[in-house]
């Protein structure tokens, strides 16, 4: 499993800070001015700042957020990757970033680091902006870009079938079992961490990341070379669904100690089962097996499957 502050300590990083990219109902996004008398005063910026002892990404830019500008109850949603860079005193400094979505609109209350906030739609930033926060807030907040000579996308909609995505991490333990969790609600059986694609996701590993984290408590990178594709799965129309298409991603071996460490949310599952080839063709209806029994093939021999079901 990537555990981002340990590749840091192995990197002979010295000092980590997380910073968290906040969106608002209407996309906008959270920046603050560095106050007078404060280093690089006038500079907008992200809320963030140092990871303490003990801490993980997540807890430290939620503390930051908390005390910066006075918001909790967020909803993290990826972890975004980072930057390297010396800091004022020569220290080897990696900066973490998150995401994060505000589900209503709540009152910023500043610290004396800055003096005042604007919620910035991501196309007009305010001056000035570190160019490296700049370019990922536009990166991670562009909308897909309009295709000339196509209809309008309310015109175009109505005229091809609708398939919503998912997007989904696999496990393994290091002896090569499957990881699944099962789900609380008895119909939907044994289930890897995953859920549908949002209208806030940019693609489906993202998806992939944020489910993982809500469902178990493992934060991933939206990473493609870390998280390798392993299966796309087409599903074909049934019991009232349009098709939908699918996608999982290997999240790599789980020593016993990160199986231990598994958060679950109990509205969404109740265990974690970890089960060989020969168990899960056994315990499970064949429909079901086949899509884990071929992620498993895929794991294994490095090669993504393609499925229709």
């Amino acid at each position: 499993m990537f555990d981002p502050l340990d590749r840091a300590r192995a990197d002979g990083i010295e000092r980590t800070s997380t910073s968290v990219l906040l969106t608002d109902p209407d996309g906008r996004v959270l920046l603050l001015r560095r106050a007078p008398g404060t280093l690089q005063a006038g500079l907008w910026e992200l809320p963030g700042g140092g990871t303490e002892p003990g801490e993980d990404l997540v807890t430290a830019g939620l503390r930051e957020l908390g005390e910066e500008a006075g918001l909790t109850g967020v909803r993290v949603t990826a972890h975004l990757g980072h930057r390297d860079y010396p800091n004022s005193r020569g220290n080897r400094t990696r900066a973490y970033v998150i995401a994060a979505q505000l589900g209503h609109s709540r009152e910023v209350r500043l610290s004396p680091e800055h003096d005042t906030h604007r919620w910035a739609p991501p196309a007009d930033l305010p001056e000035p902006v570190a160019a490296h926060e700049a370019d990922l807030i536009r990166r991670h907040t562009a909308p897909p870009p309009a295709l000339p000579g196509h209809l309008p996308l309310p015109a175009y909609l109505p005229t091809i079938p609708a398939a919503p995505m998912w997007g989904s991490v696999f496990f393994t333990t290091e002896d090569g079992k499957a990881v699944l969790l099962r789900a609380t609600d008895p119909a939907k059986g044994l289930q890897w961490a995953g859920g549908d694609v949002e209208f806030t996701d940019p693609s489906p590993l993202h998806t992939a990341v944020r489910e993982c984290f809500e469902e178990t408590g493992i934060l991933l990178e939206p990473d493609p070379e870390r998280l390798p594709l392993l299966a796309t799965v087409f599903e074909q129309p049934r019991n009232g669904w349009p098709a939908k298409i699918g996608f999982a991603f290997h999240g790599g071996r789980l020593s016993a100690g990160q199986l231990a460490a598994i958060r679950l949310d109990p509205a969404e599952h109740t265990e974690v089962v970890l089960l060989t080839r020969a168990e899960l063709t056994a315990r499970s209806d064949p429909r079901r097996a086949q899509l884990t029994l071929a992620v498993l093939d895929a794991a294994r021999t490095g090669v993504p499957a393609y499925l229709v079901r």
